[in-house]
C-alpha cells in the first residue's frame, strides 16, 4: 500500500530490536505511555498464520523519558512497558 492509500499513513515497516519509535496514541496516561513518548524497542511477540507468516500481538518498549525509579513490571526491565497491537482499517 502507499501512502495515498492509507490517509498518509505508512504501510508495513520492519520491526528491529534496537530501533528507535515513536508512540502515537495514548495507551496508559497514567503509566507515562503517551502519543509523543519515544523509546527504544525491546522485544517483539509474534502470532504466525497457516502459511507461516509472523504478525506482531506486541512488543516491549523502554521509554527514554521515564523515571529511573519507575514501576517495575514482571518479567520486564525498569522503566520497559508493553505496547500492544493496534489497528487501523481504510475503505
Amino acid at each position: 500500500m502507499h501512502s495515498g492509500q492509507g490517509g498518509q499513513r505508512l504501510g508495513k515497516i520492519p520491526m528491529v530490536i534496537g530501533m528507535r519509535i515513536l508512540v502515537t496514541q495514548n495507551f496508559d496516561v497514567d503509566g507515562g505511555i503517551v502519543n509523543g513518548s519515544m523509546g527504544v524497542l525491546k522485544r517483539i511477540r509474534y502470532t504466525t498464520d497457516s502459511e507461516g507468516r509472523r504478525y506482531a500481538l506486541s512488543c516491549i518498549v523502554r521509554l527514554d523519558d521515564a523515571d529511573d525509579d519507575c514501576e517495575v513490571m514482571q518479567g520486564m526491565d525498569p522503566c520497559e512497558v508493553p505496547v500492544l497491537c493496534d489497528e487501523v482499517q481504510f475503505t
